[in-house]
């Protein structure tokens, strides 16, 4: 253990590791998603299902890019009238179809689709019927894409308790979604730990404060905000900063769908 004497010595001086902390890691970006779905293979004129889509920009994106067709589907009404907007906006409602539907009860039939990407969502719903229903639609030879955040074993357990109920996480252990993706039939094909490395990027690029985020933290806790609203600004808060801190871990998945499926 660094004693008191020593901890002040090695803050007055200078040292190396101040100007190595100094210098970029250089970590990837958001981008580094997209890269990953490209590497995927897909085709123009392969149908996406983006599982979760929000307001469909990831679709619009995947499109763009691959001239493939897409089904952006959301079990929140508001979030299905954002895409629905978003499609028209950007001149592709024949490539887009905007469908209400959540993932533990997909309104596809079976093998359906040939790619799947999953943003943000698989830690919400229910793993195992989640992962059933998307190996489901897949085409055998197909692949799912998921970007989960997990918990790491820094997270203590009042932390955790707090951040599940402030987000709504349902799933929060690696073990627990793989284990529910080889239950539902699908193969690992890799696991990318992402870490801290797209904050570091947006930090280093200037798309994201994390002071902005503690300050509203700090709001929160002496201007003893309680409700919903106040746990979800909460939670929205911390999201960044524990990814930052190692308490969380943002990961990619790619699983398949074996062709003798």
């Amino acid at each position: 253990m660094t004693g008191a004497r020593q901890l002040y010595e090695l803050w007055a001086d200078e040292s190396e590791i101040d100007a190595a902390l100094a210098r970029s890691l250089d970590p990837r970006g958001v981008d580094a998603l997209y890269d990953a779905f490209a590497a995927l293979g897909p085709r123009p004129g392969d149908l996406v299902l983006d599982a979760g889509a929000r307001d469909a920009k990831h679709a619009i994106r995947l499109v763009r890019a691959h001239d493939v067709h897409a089904i952006a589907l959301d079990p929140v009404p508001v979030h299905v009238e954002q895409a629905r907007a978003a499609v028209a906006e950007a001149g592709l409602t024949d490539a887009i179809d905007v469908v209400e539907g959540a993932i533990e009860a997909l309104p596809l039939a079976d093998a359906s689709v040939d790619w799947i990407w999953c943003r943000d969502v698989l830690v919400h719903v229910d793993a195992g019927r989640g992962l059933a229903e998307l190996a489901r639609v897949l085409r055998p030879g197909g692949a799912l894409l998921a970007y989960v955040t997990l918990a790491t074993d820094r997270l203590e357990p009042r932390e955790r308790a707090e951040l599940a109920e402030a987000t709504a996480i349902r799933t929060f252990d690696a073990g627990v979604l793989e284990h529910a993706a080889e239950k539902a039939g699908l193969t690992l094909r890799s696991v990318d730990p992402v870490g801290s490395e797209w904050r570091e990027r947006m930090i280093e690029d200037g798309t994201w404060d994390p002071g902005e985020d503690l300050l509203q933290i700090a709001r929160l806790r002496r201007g003893n905000f309680t409700g919903a609203e106040a746990e979800a600004a909460w939670g929205g808060a911390v999201w960044g900063i524990y990814q930052l801190l190692g308490k969380t871990c943002p990961t990619i998945y790619v699983w398949e769908r074996g062709r003798d499926a």
